[in-house]
């Protein structure tokens, strides 16, 4: 295991902690992603999942998105920890229509098609922001009116951050 994969399982291990510590308050943590779903995920979007992301979803495929009253399921800085069948919808979603202009003027340029969704929140009908991973690891944001590359330098970084705020 590399650096970043044991200090993104480090991470999330606080974060598990955190978790564990009010287990009725968070959602209960999707098992472990089959390597063969992750190679299925690079399949379908054509894109390389970083090595970090995928010891992320070798811990857990995500959160299960349970909104029961008093229960957080957007406890990833107010985003859900999406699974791969999300994640690879919410990649088909955003690369296809906002390469073709949608959101290039508020955001100044098109989604890339290396990155990867890790969490997101909704309203229903739309994907209206959430978190990504590029190839070098780093997590970036999105919303309806920006779109911010690296604002986290690693993927255990960004972990260390939610865990602080829990």
């Amino acid at each position: 295991m590399s650096g970043r994969a044991e200090a993104t399982e480090r991470a999330w291990n606080r974060l598990r902690a955190a978790i564990l510590r009010s287990p009725d308050t968070y959602p209960p943590l999707r098992p472990p992603a089959p390597e063969a779903a992750v190679r299925a995920f690079e399949d379908a979007t054509d894109t390389r999942v970083p090595e970090a992301l995928r010891t992320l979803w070798g811990l857990h495929e995500g959160a299960y998105d349970v909104r029961a009253d008093g229960l957080r399921w957007d406890f990833m800085d107010g985003h859900a920890f999406i699974c791969l069948d999300v994640a690879r919808q919410m990649h088909a979603m955003v690369t296809l229509p906002l390469n073709h202009g949608l959101f290039t003027d508020r955001w100044g340029r098109a989604w890339d098609p290396a990155w990867i969704p890790v969490t997101s929140r909704d309203d229903s009908t739309m994907y209206t922001s959430g978190y990504f991973v590029d190839p070098g690891g780093r997590v970036g944001s999105w919303d309806g009116h920006d779109l911010t590359e690296a604002v986290h330098p690693t993927l255990a970084h960004y972990l260390h951050h939610i865990a602080d705020r829990m």
